[in-house]
Order: C-alpha cells, then structure tokens, then sequence
C-alpha cells in the first residue's frame, strides 16, 4: 500500500512538471498544425475556389522549383559541414585534459550567441571590401568590390558560412558534454588494450553517443530546411531582390502575406513539416536515445568487451 502510495506521488509530481511543456506544446506546437491543415482548402485571394489541390498548386509554382534547389545545395553541405566539423571538433577537445580547455569552450560559445539577424550584419560587413577587417585576404583574391561578393550565385556558398558559424558553436558544446557521460573505466579498459587516441574516437568513442550525433542530425536537418532569417534579411534590407524566394520558408511568407494565399502557405508550411516529422519518430524509435543512461552504458560496455 506504502508502495503504491510512493509511486502515486512520484507519478504527480513527474505530472506536474511536465505541464508546463505539454500546454506550450499544444497552444505552439499542435494547435497551429491543426490550424494549419484545416485552413488548406479554404478559399484565399489566389485560390479562389479553395479545395486540398493547394498541394499541387504551390508545388507547381515558378518559384517552387528555384527555392528547391537552392535548399537541397545548401542542405548538402550544411548538414555533412556541420555533422563533420562538429564531432571532430568535440572529440579534439576530448582528447587529454588541458587548462585551457574552458578558455576553448568559451571561443566556441561566443560565434554561437550570435543571433542569425545580427549574423547578417557580422558577415555583411565582413565581406564588404571597404569596410571588412580582413580586407587584405579579399584584396589578395581580386576582390575589391561588393558586387563581385554579394551576386545570386554564391549566397549558397554565403549562407552555409553564415548558418554554419551561427550554429556550431552549440553544438561542439553540446557533443563535448556528450562525450563526457561516457564511463571512464570503458576508456581506461581501451587503453589497457592498447587502443590508440584515433581508435578510442573512431571505435569507442563514435559509438556510445552515436545516439547524440543521430539527434543532432535530425535537427540541423530540420533548422536548414527551414531556412529564413538570413536570406529573408539579405533580401530585404541589404540588397533588394537578391533572394526573393530563395528558401521554402521564404515562399510560404511570401505566398501568405504577399498574394494572401493562406492555404497555400500552410500547404507548404505542411510539406515542410513532413520531413522533420520523420527525423523525430526516428530519434524517437530507431534510436536509444530515450533510455536510461546506466542502461546504454552497460549495453555498450557488453558489446564493446564482446569484441
């Protein structure tokens, strides 16, 4: 009876706790999906006739096409820079204890802090010839003029330099503390065994927070897929026109509060979603990513003594 007792009370307040979250999930979360699908077939300014081909209508427009590819170019080497960069960059700062590595962790944190709005400015006055403080390295590769910067061409290449600073700061942190929840006695049976520091990352190492890298995946996936701040502010408050629907989010935006085509844009809002929405439930099923730490740490400690 005490038992049941104990366990009332500790479910209450696991409960309590996650009120907070789950009503912020709803009315911010849920509650606007809902929205979203319903106010798809009504009838808007440029649909006047409404209907759930809202699909197939903002997939057939002249810009669907452009803002596609410019998402898949700079996806493909956001996601591998940020996955690549990010781990190896965490497992260097892993390697030995060192004084200064709190000084190294602040250095990663602080381009970090960098909001994406205000990372437009940074990067704009870095790559302005006149005004940029590494003038010098611009000039050694003939570029004296901003025109020869800021052109439709290279704002893949200039949005995953800005995403990617903006970003991986916070992640090389996050890893970093990932690598520290691994046991010490599996690193020290490693050694014993003669693993180098390259082993220990690749086969130790990699492995046992394979379900970090996996989460971290899913969410860079998700924040370049949905990509606005940046080309949203080049456009519109640097030079005008430069990317007019150069990313879905863009699109929606435009379709929404440009043409009044509500439906359309939560079409597109909703295609969008898909995808995230499937790299959750794969962290969630596929990975072991909720499970007890004591309990992921033995299950590896076995394979890893099996081998």
């Amino acid at each position: 009876m005490a038992k049941s007792k104990h366990y009332r009370h500790k479910n209450g307040a696991m409960y309590l706790m996650l009120a907070p979250y789950l009503l912020l999930l709803f009315f911010f979360g849920i509650l606007p999906a809902i929205m979203g699908v319903l106010e798809v077939p009504k009838p808007s300014m440029a649909n006047a006739d409404g209907g759930w081909d809202a699909f197939s209508i903002v997939v057939q427009d002249f810009r669907f096409a452009p803002a596609f590819r410019h998402v898949m170019g700079f996806m493909a080497m956001f996601v591998p820079l940020m996955i690549i960069f990010v781990i190896g960059m965490a497992l260097m700062l892993d390697i030995k204890p060192s004084p200064w590595k709190k000084w190294l962790r602040m250095a990663y944190i602080v381009p970090a802090s960098i909001s994406g709005a205000v990372a437009v400015l940074v990067w704009y006055v870095i790559l302005q010839p006149t005004l940029s403080p590494i003038k010098g390295v611009l000039k050694w590769f003939n570029i004296t003029e901003s025109s020869q910067i800021w052109q439709q061409k290279n704002l893949v290449y200039i949005l995953v330099v800005m995403a990617f600073f903006a970003a991986a700061g916070n992640w090389i942190l996050i890893q970093y503390g990932s690598l520290q929840s691994i046991s010490t006695e599996i690193l020290e049976a490693a050694r014993v065994d003669g693993c180098s520091v390259f082993q220990m990352a690749l086969r130790i190492k990699l492995p046992l927070i394979s379900k970090y890298i996996i989460y971290m995946s899913v969410l860079v996936f998700a924040g370049g897929l949905q990509i606005f701040v940046e080309p949203q502010l080049l456009n519109g408050g640097i030079y005008a026109g430069i990317a007019d629907s150069w990313s879905f989010d863009q699109l929606s935006y435009n379709l929404a509060f440009m043409q009044g085509d509500f439906g359309g844009a939560s079409a597109l809002s909703i295609l969008l979603l898909i995808p995230s929405l499937l790299g959750a439930l794969l962290v969630i099923f596929k990975t072991d990513m909720f499970e007890g730490a004591t309990g992921h740490a033995k299950k590896k400690e076995v394979e890893i003594q099996g081998h």
